[in-house]
């Protein structure tokens, strides 16, 4: 069964961000080509670029590795509890307390990447699990109310939104200098 997006005139608050970016029609064909993205984005970065920052206090490439890990498990815990009809709010978590508490840095890409695949197979297996009832089951998440088909759709546009940034700032800075 194809997981289709959320309704287009859906508020999702802070996710709407992510959300909208993901322009596929089922979820876990957007987990898995987005999964072949994410890898050959970081795998063809160069070993030398890895650590560069394009601004004192911005994460590198390894850290935003990282934080697609975290950002993912948060999402998807988010997106259990909903299914599971579980109204209480998580509180917000702090990426950048988890970023810099990780040893991202000192971590080889492959090693960042293989946990992420795992991560994210996880994450798959958990919503191809759930019946379209869980799926669009709702609660809090931040300053809105979601569905966990959303979290699910939110998981991959945060990709996405990362994605777009190591390109922009990271990428084309440097194939500049």
């Amino acid at each position: 069964m194809p997981i289709t997006p959320p309704p287009a005139q859906s508020d999702f608050g802070f996710y709407n961000r992510y959300i909208f970016k993901v322009k596929h029609l089922d979820l876990i064909n957007a987990f898995k080509e987005n999964w072949t993205e994410v890898n050959n984005l970081f795998s063809n970065i160069p070993e030398d670029k890895l650590l560069y920052r394009y601004d004192t206090g911005k994460w590198n490439i390894k850290e935003i590795a990282q934080h697609l890990m975290d950002g993912e498990r948060n999402f998807c815990y988010r997106a259990m509890r909903i299914s599971r009809k579980d109204a209480i709010e998580v509180p917000v978590y702090d990426p950048h307390a988890f970023v810099s508490n990780s040893n991202a840095t000192e971590r080889d890409i492959k090693n960042l990447l293989d946990e992420l695949q795992a991560t994210r197979n996880a994450t798959i297996a958990f919503f191809e699990g759930m019946s379209t009832e869980m799926l669009d089951n709702e609660g809090p998440a931040r300053d809105a109310i979601v569905s966990a088909r959303a979290m699910g759709f939110a998981i991959v546009g945060h990709a996405i939104h990362h994605m777009e940034i190591i390109k922009e700032r990271y990428l084309a800075v440097q194939a500049v200098a």
